[in-house]
């Protein structure tokens, strides 16, 4: 397993997220040189680890696994989500009964 595409799947995900390694480490709990290794493939996350980077980034664990897990799909969905989730509540709720109605509408 290349513990390198973990590793810069967590970057990514920090980045698009603007934090630094120093907020994730006090976001996730972690020390910054765990951050460090992850993303730079020395280490790769045990579970624990794995779950609170990926609260801290508001993703799946799937997201951050995504090169090794056949449904790559849950990036967009997490990133969407990411986007849904920043919204004021009456837009998210309004976007909700949209998707609502094109899920629906589609089955």
């Amino acid at each position: 397993m290349e513990y390198s595409m973990v590793g810069k799947r967590i970057k990514e995900i920090r980045l698009e997220n603007k934090m630094t390694q120093v907020m994730l480490a006090e976001k996730s709990g972690l020390s910054e040189m765990a951050i460090y290794s992850y993303e730079t493939g020395k280490r790769l996350p045990a579970l624990e680890p794995l779950v609170l980077l990926s609260n801290a980034l508001n993703v799946s664990p799937e997201a951050l696994l995504c090169d090794y897990i056949d449904n790559r799909t849950s990036i967009n969905g997490n990133s969407i989500l990411n986007k849904v989730n920043s919204l004021p509540e009456q837009d998210r709720d309004r976007i909700l009964k949209i998707m609502d109605a094109l899920v629906s509408a589609a089955g």
